[in-house]
C-alpha cells in the first residue's frame, strides 16, 4: 500500500471483482469529499475464494488509482487473508471510517462476491459502517435519507451516521419507526427518538417523522418501500443481531432490503457498541 498518515481517516472502496463494473468507486469518491476524508481502494485476495493474487490485484488497483481525481488524497491496498477477518480489521489496518462496496441484488450465483448473502456474511462482524451499491447505480446528492429506528441500544451509531449526511450533505432525514405494545420496549424506542431529535436539532438538520401502523411487515422493508416511492437517496439500516436458523433458511431482512431497493444504495451498521465513527 502507498504511504498514508496514521492520523487520517479513510473511506474504503472495497472492490470485490474486476470482472464487472464497480460503481462503489464513484460512491466512495463522492463520500470521501462529502466527509472530508481520504480514499483507499481495497482488494482482498482470499485463498478460499475465487480471487486474484495480491500482485495481480495491485496492477489493476494502481491503474484505477491513477484515474482518480487529483484533488482527493487516494491510495490503494491489496491484502491477503480471509475476507471476514480482513474486513473486521480494516478500522485498525487502514484507519477506515466507512466502507463502500458493490452488491448485485439480482445475482443468483452463491459463489459470486456480488451475491448479497456473500457480501453480508463477509461484513457481518465489521466495526465500520458499510454502503452497498447496486449495479449501474450512480451517486446522488443525498437530498433525502431514510433512517429506521427501533428499541435497540445500538441505535445511536446509526443516528450519528444520519446526522453526518444532514450536516455534510445537507440531507433531509426521514425518521421511520413504529410503536411497541411492550412498555419497556416502547420506553427504549422513546429514548432513541429523543436522542435523534436532540442531535438533529443541535445541527439544524431538517427532519420528517413517520410512524408506521403496519406491525406485520419488517420495519426496514417498509422504509425501503417508502424510499422507492418518494425518490429517497439512501436508507440507513441495522443488520440482524441474533441470527436464527429460520433467518438463515428464509433469508435475512437485510437481504430483502437490498432486493427491494434494486437501484438505491443501503448503508448498514452492525449492532455493536464499538463501531468506528468520524473524527472531526
Amino acid at each position: 500500500m502507498e504511504n498514508k498518515q496514521k492520523k487520517d481517516q479513510f473511506v474504503i472502496a472495497y472492490i470485490v471483482s474486476f470482472e464487472s463494473q464497480h460503481p462503489c468507486v464513484d460512491y466512495a469518491v463522492q463520500l470521501a469529499r462529502i466527509l472530508g476524508k481520504g480514499l483507499i481502494l481495497l482488494y482482498i485476495s482470499d485463498p478460499s475464494a475465487r480471487s486474484l493474487s495480491t500482485s495481480e490485484a495491485e496492477v489493476k488497483l494502481k491503474e484505477l488509482n491513477e484515474s482518480l481525481p487529483e484533488d482527493l488524497f487516494h491510495s490503494y491496498a491489496a491484502l491477503s487473508g480471509a475476507r471476514e477477518k480482513v474486513l473486521n480489521a480494516v478500522g485498525e489496518l487502514l484507519n477506515a471510517v466507512l466502507l463502500v462496496s458493490d452488491c448485485n441484488p439480482e445475482e443468483k450465483d452463491k459463489h459470486s462476491p456480488l451475491y448479497p448473502q456473500t457480501q453480508l456474511d463477509s461484513l457481518a462482524s465489521s466495526r465500520v459502517a458499510y454502503l452497498l451499491c447496486p449495479p449501474e447505480s450512480k451517486p446522488s446528492n443525498y437530498d433525502k435519507v431514510v433512517l429506521t429506528l427501533n428499541n435497540a441500544s445500538e441505535s445511536k451509531e446509526k443516528t450519528l451516521w444520519a446526522s453526518y449526511f444532514g450536516r455534510f450533505a445537507n440531507s433531509q432525514i426521514v425518521l421511520y419507526y413504529r410503536r411497541y405494545k411492550d412498555e419497556y420496549h416502547q420506553k427504549q424506542l422513546n429514548l432513541n427518538i429523543a436522542f435523534a431529535r436532540k442531535i438533529f436539532e443541535q445541527f439544524k438538520i431538517p427532519l420528517i417523522t413517520l410512524h408506521s401502523e403496519n406491525t406485520k411487515t419488517q420495519l426496514d422493508i417498509q422504509a425501503s418501500d417508502y424510499a422507492k416511492e418518494n425518490n429517497c437517496s439512501l436508507v440507513i439500516c441495522q443488520t440482524t443481531k441474533n441470527k436464527s436458523f429460520a433467518d438463515r433458511l428464509l433469508g435475512l431482512d437485510e437481504v430483502r432490503v437490498l432486493k427491494n431497493m434494486k437501484k438505491t444504495p443501503v448503508l448498514f451498521l452492525n449492532p455493536r457498541n464499538d463501531l468506528f465513527i468520524l473524527c472531526e
